[in-house]
């Protein structure tokens, strides 16, 4: 059963116009690379900043927030579902807690965890394992970094982490959960040079982690991170996301700049897309691991919107849900997929 709570939200409508800026060097054949094509849609309500993680070759999808049920405004949800590219959408458990969107997740093993949060008033710590096979939740050892919401989650050689986000301000830290003895630590080194920001995005790829985009009390971050937990200094500084290479090859990258985009990764290569830096976004950027370089894809060709949810599953990538605003704003409900390696079709 969906249960939802009704709450005021003061916010703002983000509004844009598809467009390049002058410092786009690229061509249109370059920007047809990559096809989009519509999958099924949630069969719950619409929403944004909505949570999610994935175990073997199923996405699951919950939580978030939608503009307008029964004639309130901006309340959040609780209910979870999961995505099958054979099956489809099926309605899972709803989440214990108290409903709510910005949460962070990962998945570990056979189980998914979530936690943080909040209701558009209160922020949340508590946390919770997923069990599939069960279908059945349970709550685990609540976070110690106090209550946040807009934080990112992932989990790297067995262990999760949860870091930056927002409290009554920007926050920069990261804990690490063992599921072994369901206990929280510090992760070392986040409060160096580590830039504070909410609404970032994390992925994972050969044993590490990678974070970059967000923002500071609204100014866009630069910075873009790597996470070795096998190293005593677990976290390197890479190239930064700015114009600053007296070359071309970053003549775009400002654009990466945003908050509240979605990724995934396939295939060797990380993608970023969606979100918004005072106007929301539709550029699709490509991080390539093997080169370090950032090049851009087919732009995404739906509605405009910031907090969706992305994930590959079956070695084939999604995108999907979210909102015309940050936190707030007109919910979708569509769901597609990202073809790296065909030509852009509009018809598709």
């Amino acid at each position: 059963m969906r249960r939802v709570i009704f709450l005021p939200v003061i916010g703002f409508l983000v509004v844009s116009v598809f467009c390049y800026s002058s410092c786009h060097k690229a061509t249109l054949s370059y920007l047809q690379n990559g096809d989009w094509i519509e999958a099924h849609a949630i069969e719950g309500y619409p929403r944004g900043g909505a949570s999610c993680f994935v175990i073997g070759n199923i996405a699951y999808v919950g939580l978030g927030y939608n503009e307008n049920i029964g004639g309130a405004s901006n309340f959040r949800l609780s209910d979870f579902w999961s995505f099958s590219s054979d099956t489809g959408w099926t309605q899972l458990a709803d989440f214990p807690g108290t409903a709510r969107s910005g949460a962070s997740a990962f998945s570990i093993g056979n189980y998914g965890y979530i936690g943080t949060g909040w209701d558009g008033i209160h922020r949340f710590d508590d946390f919770y394992r997923y069990d599939p096979v069960q279908g059945s939740w349970e709550k685990k050892a609540s976070y110690p970094g106090g209550t946040r919401y807009d934080g990112v989650g992932f989990a790297v050689k067995g262990k999760g982490y949860i870091g930056t986000g927002f409290s009554i301000y920007t926050l920069s830290d990261f804990y690490q959960y063992d599921p072994g003895s369901d206990q929280w630590s510090r992760t070392p080194g986040t409060d160096l040079n580590f830039s504070k920001r909410k609404g970032a995005v994390a992925f994972v790829y050969n044993d590490k982690a990678y974070i970059v985009t967000g923002s500071n009390n609204n100014t866009m971050t630069k910075d873009f991170w790597e996470f070795d937990p096998t190293q005593t200094a677990p976290w390197k500084p890479l190239a930064n996301i700015t114009n600053s290479d007296p070359g071309t090859f970053d003549d775009g990258y400002t654009d990466i700049q945003r908050q509240y985009a979605a990724a995934f990764v396939n295939n060797g290569k990380a993608y970023l897309v969606t979100g918004d830096n005072g106007s929301l976004r539709s550029t699709t950027w490509v991080y390539d691991f093997s080169t370090t370089y950032w090049t851009q894809r087919t732009p995404y060709p739906r509605a405009l919107r910031a907090g969706a949810v992305a994930f590959t599953i079956g070695g084939k990538s999604y995108i999907g849900l979210g909102s015309t605003g940050v936190n707030t704003g007109t919910t979708f409900d569509n769901l597609d997929i990202f073809n790296p390696d065909k030509v852009f079709n509009p018809n598709d």
